[in-house]
């Protein structure tokens, strides 16, 4: 039963990689048509509906009570629906899309960062050195080969914006574990549907203000299939799918599966005809060497602590179900 459960959190993390791999050139080729704030409006709204759905027919009206928890939720929904989307969607107009895939592989480097500053437990110095790794492969790409540019301001904002909503994205999908007592399905529900709605806040009131533009219906209709994309197999599937993978595998594991989001954004590209320059080759493979690297030496680290350190009085070993 517990192979069986890994088996499916594992499946799950590929799908969700698989999804958002595709989801960056989707999500540009719509461009021509919504602004990323409308973009994205659509996405929840379509997205959050099918969660709400899904959670009224598996738990029923009350699983969508708070339980005085409204603010905190809020608050993580926001970051991870309205924060990553729309600052990864602005940034996107600027930075390539294999690029923007590749700033997602910083997240098991940021995690262990965020971990790091939720539980005041600093990390080991090789995983340090490792997620530091991680961030110069990311850099060379940023740089277009020199890592130095990061700090010289020379990647312009859009791959700032992207790196800032992946961090709001970690701190999403770690808050989950302030909950335990929920269900995954219960916890992506409720915040999606309150991260749709401070989506809604924000595009309505840069309409308002005429900050972007208000799309027609024909607008909509012309990006049908990426809206569809962007709600159903990039939202629907793929988020709730990497949060019972989060939740199942632990942090670091799950977030290990977003790793391959940069290898089939550019598979995707490179079907579509873009070459991968020396220095794209050279991030990808050094990012990916050092998150792959960092995952093997925590698993080597938890597992021979847990060999190590006796029992305490009165409590069973820990075994491993097979």
């Amino acid at each position: 039963m517990a192979g069986h459960k890994l088996a499916v959190a594992a499946a799950g993390g590929l799908a969700t990689a698989l999804a958002f791999g595709g989801m960056f050139a989707v999500a540009k080729s719509a461009f021509g048509h919504l602004d990323p704030f409308h973009l994205t409006l659509a996405r929840f709204t379509l997205g959050a509906g099918i969660f709400v759905v899904a959670l009224l027919l598996v738990e029923g009206r009350t699983a969508l009570r708070t339980d005085g928890q409204l603010l905190k939720l809020w608050g993580l929904g926001s970051l991870g629906f309205a924060g990553f989307n729309l600052l990864t969607y602005v940034g996107l107009q600027s930075t390539p899309a294999p690029t923007a895939s590749l700033i997602m592989a910083t997240m098991p480097a940021i995690t262990v960062i965020v971990m790091w500053a939720r539980t005041k437990q600093r990390p080991s110095l090789p995983t340090l050195g490792l997620v530091l790794l991680a961030l110069t492969g990311v850099s060379t790409v940023l740089g277009n080969g020199n890592p130095l540019t990061v700090f010289t301001g020379g990647i312009g904002v859009g791959g700032l914006l992207i790196l800032a909503g992946v961090v709001g994205w970690v701190i999403y999908t770690t808050g989950a574990a302030a909950f335990p007592t929920w269900s995954i399905l219960r916890y992506t529900a409720v915040t999606a549907v309150l991260g749709t709605f401070t989506v809604a806040l924000v595009t309505l009131g840069a309409g308002f203000a005429g900050a972007i533009p208000t799309p027609s219906i024909a607008d909509y209709t012309a990006s049908w299939w990426q809206i569809l994309y962007m709600a159903i197999p990039a939202t629907a599937i793929a988020i709730l799918a990497f949060n019972h993978a989060t939740r199942t595998l632990g942090p670091a594991n799950g977030v290990l599966f977003i790793n391959l989001v940069p290898i089939t954004a550019f598979a995707i590209e490179a079907i579509r005809g873009h070459q991968p320059t020396p220095a794209e080759l050279t991030g990808v493979t050094i990012t990916l060497g050092a998150v792959i690297a960092n995952n093997i030496y925590g698993r080597h680290t938890a597992k021979r602590t847990a060999t190590t350190t006796p029992p305490r009085p009165g409590t069973k070993p820990l075994t491993t179900a097979a």
